[in-house]
């Protein structure tokens, strides 16, 4: 499985490099969808154009089949009145003539956007109106048969009719050829709104499983990594332990030979310093000085080893109590060196309250340590509500959080900003041993509770004008 979690790796983008590609597919998917949306959206307009101009040409068309028919039943019911009399006929033709100016109005509107069937209507509408004069003057006058015949071979004028026809024939040929144009243009959108339907749904099938292709290498890979981070977590849980042992050991181990130097060397002092050099004495006493030291060092180690891992839970603990019990522990200290501390309210946060009585005693600790000689240590502890974005090492997944920011703030000798960070590394000091005590790892116990609890501690000042410790705790609990 690991050969195949490998591989799996090594052909799976990189992370800068999927976020690259997923910007890519989401920009040039955006690009096609908004070019192709713009085209269809005109190929739809086109079409419901020329849909519209090709019900518009069947209307001139049916308007122009209906003036015909008006014109040609007008006709045949003249020449039967003429012929034959009958007032039947006589009244449909006066209907039909009142019907024509309708269809000539309508006519005249529906093709008022074309100039030149404009022109062809206006001719057909004078024409329409000689017609319907004549038609009116011969229907008003009511005349004998053999008379109404005789007028009738004089006056109708058959010239009028096939004008009107050729005319109504003109109008209709155009319409004809406007139909042809407009159907072949509406048959072409069509074809393209079917085109575009397939490439749309091809553009849109390619990026969605390129996206499932891209997000699914990345589940696997992600799975991969959480496999392997499950067994890294594992070998550290052994590894911690297995160090808990090596610690128990050697400090048990390294205690025993210790005490025995100490113990033979003050046998030593004790029973024979008058017969012993002053050269031995002193040597002697530089190995009971080490050999305590030596002991001091083991049991901070040991400190430390129990701060790395926590075996027990969190609880709300009351900051405020934890500080009360601080100064009692440290009240000797404050009561000879005539430590002043103002401290502001504290809240109550979830935590582990012996890690955190460590890092305050610490913290306090130091201050009174490194404070200047012929002044009076001063401690300040001031509280408020941060933001993550404050934080100058903020982790990214923390930006958006709130953090409780408790500042501890002396009027020590401070130090230079370039160790900021190096106080905290375990066993480093900036003075000498013979100017003030300890073994260096006090303020790396401190770094390493607040990293228990996910928080940040951070360290300012300058030589001669205080130091300030900027502690920062989620204030939303966040234990891993």
């Amino acid at each position: 499985m690991k050969l195949s979690s490998l591989r799996l790796l090594d052909r799976t983008l990189s992370e800068l490099q999927l976020t690259w590609a997923i910007r890519f597919l989401f920009g040039i998917s955006i690009a096609l969808i908004v070019a192709l949306s713009y085209s269809y959206h005109t190929i739809n307009r086109e079409l419901v154009y020329y849909a519209g101009r090709v019900d518009h040409t069947q209307e001139v068309q049916i308007t122009i089949q209906k003036i015909a028919s008006s014109v040609f039943i007008t006709d045949y019911h003249l020449k039967n009145y003429l012929l034959l009399g009958g007032e039947d006929s006589k009244n449909e033709a006066r209907q039909q003539l009142k019907i024509l100016p309708v269809f000539t109005d309508l006519l005249d509107s529906l093709v008022d956007d074309n100039l030149a069937q404009n022109k062809r209507a206006q001719t057909l509408r004078g024409e329409l109106r000689a017609f319907s004069r004549t038609v009116d003057s011969l229907v008003t006058h009511a005349l004998p048969i053999d008379q109404a015949s005789q007028l009738l071979s004089l006056r109708v004028d058959t010239k009028q009719l096939n004008r009107i026809n050729q005319t109504l024939h003109d109008m209709t040929s155009v319409e004809i050829l406007l139909m042809e144009n407009r159907i072949k243009s509406r048959d072409n959108y069509e074809q393209q709104v079917y085109r575009f339907n397939w490439v749309i749904m091809v553009v849109a099938l390619l990026f969605l499983s390129s996206s499932f292709i891209l997000l699914d290498r990345e589940l696997r890979r992600n799975k991969m990594y959480r496999l392997e981070l499950e067994n890294k977590i594992q070998n550290l849980n052994r590894s911690n332990e297995e160090l808990e042992q090596f610690a128990y050991v050697a400090s048990h181990d390294l205690q025993e030979p210790l005490r025995k130097i100490r113990s033979f060397s003050d046998r030593i002092v004790s029973q024979h310093a008058p017969s012993l050099p002053q050269e031995v004495r002193y040597m002697l006493e530089k190995i009971d000085v080490s050999a305590k030291r030596m002991q001091l060092l083991i049991d901070n180690l040991l400190s430390f080893s129990r701060i790395v891992r926590t075996n027990y839970s969190p609880k709300l603990t009351n900051l405020n109590t934890i500080l009360l019990e601080v100064k009692n522990n440290l009240s000797e200290t404050i009561k000879e060196k005539e430590v002043k501390i103002k401290s502001q309210d504290l809240p109550t946060v979830a935590a582990y309250p012996m890690q955190m009585v460590q890092l305050f005693q610490n913290l306090i600790s130091n201050s009174i340590k490194y404070s200047k000689d012929g002044q009076f240590p001063e401690i300040a502890i001031n509280y408020r509500l941060a933001h993550g974005t404050d934080i100058p090492t903020v982790n990214p997944s923390h930006r958006e959080l709130q953090f409780h920011l408790i500042e501890f703030i002396d009027n020590g000798i401070g130090f230079s900003p370039e160790y900021a960070d190096k106080i905290f590394v375990i066993f480093q000091r900036l003075h000498g041993r013979d100017q003030y005590e300890g073994t260096g790892i006090g303020l790396a116990i401190c770094r390493r509770v607040v990293s228990n609890h996910n928080g940040y501690l951070i360290a300012e000042g300058k030589e001669g004008k205080g130091a300030k410790f900027c502690l920062y705790l989620p204030l939303q609990p966040i234990f891993n």
